[in-house]
């Protein structure tokens, strides 16, 4: 399958400059050119775009809005579409501020011939692409280092949650037999026959409830969590925290 030609915005004041590089760009290297005659008509096509550029060649020095100036309207913007600033002899330290600012390079206008201009534009994109990808792969790295620690935060919290969960069912089995036995003392042989009948279902309930909260914690000590849900995770630890201390556990 072809690959989309490139889309370039190259923005110069000088008319006949601009119009016979995007011919030629066009013309015989196909890709997709865009012209703006000011720094302010530059800014605008960059706004009302419906796809991003792929490339913008612009002009240091034009009227009303400099390409220093557009440079730093795109980061403000945070438009990150890569820029190559067309400079004239004498121009370096134009040039030094505007890497500075975002530009991924700059050519000087008196030696730009389109075959090298072509070539600038193809190394620019994929410069960019790569930068990219690697912004991506670094933000990948980061939130799964983030939700690692988000998990184990998750089963330290499970972890203290655990034992007073098993103290707390033990508990419910003693008191159970404990109450049946008192009330057994005061009831008939009949009455106490629905009595243990009723303690032997509620402990068997309870068991059930017992071993699905196991099961449950179980499987949430496997699972990922997920940093975005960190407040909710801390939440939850304080209670358990505050739990624990008014439980005497420490």
């Amino acid at each position: 399958m072809d690959r989309e030609p490139l889309s370039v915005l190259l923005v110069d004041d000088e008319g006949f400059f601009i119009s016979l590089i995007a011919s030629q760009l066009h013309d015989e290297y196909g890709y997709k050119v865009d012209t703006a005659f000011t720094g302010r008509e530059a800014v605008d096509k960059i706004a009302k775009a419906k796809r991003a550029y792929d490339v913008i060649l612009l002009d240091y020095m034009m009227p009303e809005l400099s390409g220093l100036n557009v440079l730093q309207w795109m980061h403000e913007q945070k438009n990150q579409t890569p820029v190559v600033m067309l400079t004239a002899a004498g121009s370096e330290n134009v040039a030094v501020e505007a890497m500075k600012m975002g530009a991924y390079d700059y050519l000087r206008k008196e030696h730009i011939d389109v075959q090298r201009l072509a070539i600038i534009i193809q190394a620019t994109h994929e410069r960019h692409q790569f930068r990219i990808a690697r912004e991506l792969e670094i933000e990948k790295e980061r939130e799964i280092r983030l939700n690692l620690e988000a998990t184990e935060k998750v089963r330290r919290i499970l972890n203290a949650l655990s034992p007073r969960l098993n103290d707390d069912f033990a508990a419910i089995g003693v008191e159970l037999d404990l109450r049946a036995k008192l009330i057994g003392a005061l009831l008939k042989d009949e009455g106490k026959k629905e009595l243990e009948a009723m303690v032997r279902e509620l402990k068997s309930r309870v068991s059930s409830i017992e071993n699905g909260v196991k099961g449950l914690l179980s499987l949430y000590k496997v699972m990922y969590a997920r940093h975005s849900e960190e407040g909710e995770i801390e939440t939850i630890r304080g209670e358990v925290e505050r739990e624990r201390v008014r439980s005497g556990g420490g």
